[in-house]
């Protein structure tokens, strides 16, 4: 699979691309954190001070202090009893997760929709003890579960909080009052929830309504705030049990100190700034109804990721020459688990301008006729 093209991120909604500057929907970074300016200036500060890396797992020598309070801020935003541990990327937290937890369940039930780094943390379990649900469809879950949960088993049920081509959200509730008559629990990779959805920007679980018992969560520093890092919480007593018991975290150089002050500064900031996330969800809301009345399919749902897939030759075409007339820049995808053909995926931020969402929208709209 071929790289990306090479883009210079520029005045928080735009990119530089072949001589160019263009108006930027793609990517992840919700809030447009990584280049917020105290982000920014926090990071450097810690550079200076502390250098640019631990240079050893935080079972040796690679302890910071900086991880640790960002380990512990990060748990009090999770709240409901949740401890954080912080690892070294958001794929790999659902493997330092099931490394973690893994032993203390026999069946593991994997929402086939779930993002390729759920099912890659699955790899390393005994084939016969995985199996696969139809995505996002909780009765079908419910008759795997009753074909193959044996007396005794607890099952483990993986899936995202938030599709990541689309928006979609996975009915977690649903999911919960299915599993728990079996003794089990859900693992949620919420990378695209953090920060974004639930009314305090807990993620999809906190958008879901579950209790915290419910659920094992992972996810990223990279996307709602903007840095850098994966995370993997559970209950009391989760962070000591990642270091006894997950090898990828024990043999990780783990994040740089400057990222984690990074990272401290941005949950400040989206702590302090509840209208961002709700201000987020009434634009996300807006544009798919807006979408949705020109007859594209629509999931229900306030994450503000939109997909138009471009499996049609001559539309895609016609797509992508009336973003680059309009400036924007054409973020196609065909990536592990796009629409056949790929699409293109647009995210929304809590920093584009109405007018720079307005003239996405004219665009499509065009598109169309």
């Amino acid at each position: 699979m071929p790289l990306g093209e090479e883009l210079r991120f520029v005045e928080r909604t735009k990119v530089d691309h072949g001589g160019r500057r263009w108006l930027f929907f793609g990517g992840t970074d919700y809030h447009r954190l990584s280049s917020h300016p105290e982000v920014v200036a926090a990071l450097g500060a810690a550079a200076l001070e502390e250098g640019l890396s631990c240079a050893g797992s935080r079972i040796t020598t690679g302890n910071h202090p900086l991880l640790t309070r960002l380990e512990e801020r990060i748990s009090e935003f999770l709240g409901g009893g949740l401890e954080a541990a912080v690892c070294a990327g958001g794929y790999l937290a659902n493997t330092v997760l099931l490394e973690t937890v893994g032993r203390d369940f026999q069946r593991f039930f994997l929402d086939a929709g779930a993002h390729v780094s759920v099912a890659a943390a699955t790899e390393g379990l005994a084939r016969t003890r995985v199996h696969r649900f139809r995505a996002g469809d909780p009765e079908d879950l419910a008759r795997s579960l009753a074909r193959r949960a044996r007396p005794g088993e607890r099952p483990l049920v993986l899936t995202d909080g938030v599709g990541s081509g689309n928006g979609a959200l996975p009915p977690l509730a649903a999911y919960w009052e299915t599993v728990r008559a079996y003794g089990g629990q859900l693992l949620v990779d919420d990378s695209h929830g953090l920060a974004v959805l639930g009314a305090s920007g807990r993620g999809s679980p906190e958008e879901a309504g579950l209790p915290a018992e419910a659920y094992f969560h992972s996810g990223t520093l990279s996307k709602g705030f903007g840095c850098f890092g994966g995370l993997a919480a559970g209950p009391a007593g989760f962070r000591l049990r990642v270091a006894e018991r997950s090898r990828a975290y024990i043999g990780a150089t783990p994040v740089p100190p400057p990222l984690a002050a990074a990272a401290l500064r941005a949950l400040e900031l989206v702590r302090a700034h509840p209208e961002w996330i709700s201000g987020l969800r009434r634009r996300a809301l807006a544009f798919r109804a807006r979408l949705a009345a020109l007859g594209l399919p629509e999931p229900d749902s306030p994450a503000p990721i939109f997909s138009v897939a471009g499996g049609d030759e001559p539309r895609r075409r016609r797509l992508g020459a009336l973003l680059r007339e309009a400036g924007i820049y054409p973020s196609f995808i065909n990536y592990p688990g796009s629409p056949a053909g790929g699409h293109f995926r647009f995210a929304l931020s809590s920093v584009h301008a109405d007018a720079e969402v307005e003239l996405l929208a004219q665009v499509l709209e065009r598109s169309l006729r």
